[in-house]
Order: C-alpha cells, then structure tokens, then sequence
C-alpha cells in the first residue's frame, strides 16, 4: 500500500516536472533557426508570397527563417516532409491552395481543416494569357479558335489537380470546347513555357505574368473574375464572365495563399506564430510585394480559416468527381466531404475543433 501511494506520488511528480517544462520551452520559443518548406517551385506565386512574410515574420521572431523549395505530387512532398517533423513550431509548409486536391486525388490522407493549422495572408486571381504575338487578341477568338479547331491548341497549367488545372476544367464544361492541357511544375514553368512556344495559352495566377504583362511581353485575354481590373499603366483585364457569362458562379477564383503549421503544435506556439504573421501581412514590406505582383491581400486566421480550407475541398473535390477529372482516385463522400450547397448544413463538423482564435 505504501509502495503503491510512493509509486503515484512519483508518477504525479514526473507528469508536473514535464508539464511545467512544457510550458517553459513553449515560453521560450522560438530558441533557433524555423524552417520553411515551400510546396511549388522558386518564382511561383506560392514561393514569392512565402518568402515575403517569412522575412517580416523573422524579425518579429528574432530568429532566422529559411525558405527551401519541395515539389512534386501537387504539394504533397512538402506537407509529408514538414509533417513528418515534430510538432514543435519549427518546421512550416508554405502553402496554397489549402492543399485542397491532396486528399481526393489520393496523395495524401492529411486533412488541412484537421491536421493543419493554417493562416492565409494573401488570393491571387488567375489569368489566361499568351505572348505577345499570338494571334489570339482577344478571349472570344481564342474561344472561336479552339472550337473550330478540337485539339490543335495548347495550354499550360500548374500539375494536374492544381488551381490552374481546376480552372480549365471549369472553362471547358461551361464553354463547351477541349483543348490539350499540358502539366507543369507550378506557375512559372507554365508562363516560360508559353513565352517559348510550347503552348498557346497559360491559365495562371496574375502575379506570375504581370511583369510580362507589363513589359509588353504577354497579354491577358481574361482573368478569372466577375468585374475588369485595371493596372498603374491603364491595361485592363478583362473578366472571364464578358465571355462565359456562367463562370460567374465560380469567380473570383484564384490560388489562396496560406502558411501552415502541424495543428498539434502547442497553442502558446500556434498563437506566437499567429501574431508574427498577423505583423507581417500588415507590413509595408509585404503589401509593397502585393502591389507589385497585383495578389490582394486576404487574411484568414483560426476558425475561419479552417472553414475555408473545408469549403474550398468540398468544391474542389466533387467537381473533380463529377467532371472525372483524370488523377482523380477517392470519392469525396468517402471522405464524408459535403456537397457545396449542403456545406452550411454541416459545418462545423461533430469532430472539429478549433486550436486557435480568428483575431
């Protein structure tokens, strides 16, 4: 009996030590380096936006933040890489996308509304474009073109499943035409690989072709948006609706732009980050990158951000599913993933679980 009650006041005794030591490493962090994973390659809009909060974030942290670049199977490299690190804060995922197509094209069984913990700082509105000298002028002929013409012309997106792959899926249905899509490893290749003549149209984020656009090198024959924006040099771009007028029930569209954290990590942690990055996408520095880049800023923290995460799946997996989008591998059902229209029915699901607050 004796030995018993020693043996529990041990026990207590050890659970205390290591509780209070949790709570003095949590108080302490961040003691070192932070380590950045970047789903898609240098120069995408993915990379530049990850970059451009991680280098305010480091000075509020006052540790160094290094960015590496991991890509390959639409993101998920990076997400198994950085999940397979401990839950401590030091390793991040620079994401898009919410790595909403992960689940449903069977990369990953990570859920990002469960299993991460994300902050969205910024939504990039994506372009159809070409070179200058296409002779596509406008979309409309671009439209004619491919009508007339099943199969002959080219575009390039970012991977299949990607946000761009997504987005052609979405034209072809409403607009009732193909063309062939060719894979790309992000949005840079794809613009490079339209300015070379490898394809006759790119479908990416805006922020990736806007110095081209500027410089006279490119032309956006329409953005995926219900109204025009107009840029400092007075080039407008024109909404996708002037010509598909059923698109509307998909714009804005574009890649959302988050960093996220393994969910688990300790909320004091999660909640230092949260504070960092609220800084940050505040910043001169990283609204100077915004303007520059034409990406808008769109801050979504805790609560709100995992539901857009949980909306933005539910969209992108059933209309994969329905449209049989090739690569394609798990029913959303399966998944127990919602219907859009009967997404407010369900969320928040019985299982969730906030971690952190939405301010």
């Amino acid at each position: 009996m004796k030995l018993s009650k020693k043996l529990s006041f041990l026990v207590m005794t050890s659970i205390l030590v290591m509780v209070v030591m949790a709570a003095q490493a949590d108080a302490a962090w961040p003691e070192g380096p932070i380590n950045v994973v970047i789903q898609w390659r240098a120069g995408a809009g993915t990379d530049i936006i990850t970059r451009a909060y991680s280098a305010v974030m480091e000075k509020h942290l006052g540790v160094p933040i290094n960015c590496t670049n991991r890509e390959g199977a639409v993101g998920a490299m990076a997400m198994d890489l950085v999940y397979s690190k401990p839950a401590d804060g030091y390793w991040w995922l620079g994401a898009s996308q919410y790595s909403k197509p992960l689940r449903v094209m069977g990369y990953s069984k990570l859920c990002g509304w469960k299993d991460w913990q994300y902050y969205k700082a910024a939504d990039g509105v994506i372009s159809w474009s070409v070179r200058s000298d296409s002779p596509f002028k406008t979309f409309a002929e671009f439209l004619d073109g491919v009508r007339k013409n099943p199969g002959k012309y080219k575009g390039a997106m970012a991977g299949m499943g990607s946000m761009s792959h997504e987005g052609n899926e979405m034209l072809i249905k409403e607009a009732k035409f193909n063309f062939r899509q060719i894979p790309y490893k992000g949005d840079a290749p794809g613009v490079l690989g339209c300015l070379q003549g490898e394809v006759d149209v790119v479908l990416s984020t805006i922020g990736s072709q806007i110095e081209l656009i500027k410089g006279g090198k490119m032309r956006s024959l329409a953005i995926f948006a219900k109204e025009a924006s107009r840029l400092k040099d007075g080039t407008l771009l024109t909404p996708i609706t002037d010509y598909v007028p059923t698109m509307a029930k998909y714009c804005p569209f574009g890649t959302m732009y988050t960093l996220g954290v393994r969910r688990e990590t300790p909320v004091e942690i999660l909640e230092k980050i949260k504070k960092a990055f609220i800084a940050a996408v505040n910043s001169p520095e990283f609204e100077d990158v915004l303007e520059k880049r034409f990406f808008f800023k769109s801050v979504a923290l805790g609560e709100e951000a995992d539901r857009q995460a949980a909306l933005s799946e539910c969209l992108t997996a059933w209309l994969a599913w329905d449209l049989k989008i090739e690569g394609v591998k798990v029913n959303p059902a399966d998944l127990g993933l919602p219907r859009t229209e009967d997404f407010d029915k369900w969320w928040p699901p019985k299982d969730y679980k906030p971690r952190i607050s939405s301010k």
